[in-house]
């Protein structure tokens, strides 16, 4: 999975491979949620009777883990992306689309119960959940086209090391 650092003779480390496969595997779950989170929002444009309570549940999910580790570990990566990249704005503007996507994610989950209570209408949900879905993918397709293999290609053992050191996750 990780390609060889321009510079340093093929070297790789475990830990740089451990960070970038996990944020590939943190994706992959993501991915696998609002997978389920498109059906029931299927459901909910065929007339049917969607598991609100199993939105809701995918909803905790995908506003809290990445919030409190998978968004920690790409800003520590990202940061260090900042100083030596030409895709500067690229990179800020995914690491504001991480408090932007949280808020959209907390703003859902209340229009879902708002929906539950009748306040508002099933047209408008399916308008924030097609939007909320389109937007979660294309964020991570956009980190894993165009900034992984910076990522790949840039980082240091050292910033692999001061990663590891300033992320609660992994810090020894």
């Amino acid at each position: 999975m990780m390609a060889t650092l321009e510079g340093y003779a093929g070297i790789t480390t475990k830990v740089n491979k451990t960070m970038l496969a996990r944020l590939l595997v943190e994706h992959d779950h993501i991915l696998k949620t609002l997978n389920l989170l498109e059906m029931q929002f299927v459901d909910l444009c065929r007339g049917g009777a969607p598991d609100f309570s199993l939105m809701r549940s995918i909803l905790v999910y995908i506003q809290e883990y990445p919030e409190q580790v998978h968004h920690p570990l790409e800003d520590a990566i990202f940061s260090i992306l900042l100083e030596r990249v030409d895709e500067v704005e690229l990179i800020k503007e995914l690491m504001a689309e991480h408090t932007e996507l949280e808020v959209e994610t907390r703003r859902l989950r209340e229009s879902l119960k708002l929906l539950e209570s009748g306040i508002i209408s099933k047209d408008e949900i399916k308008k924030q959940l097609s939007t909320f879905l389109i937007r979660q993918r294309q964020h991570m397709y956009i980190e894993e086209e165009k900034i992984h293999p910076l990522i790949e290609n840039v980082l240091t053992q050292e910033d692999w090391s001061y990663v590891q050191s300033t992320v609660p996750l992994y810090k020894k």
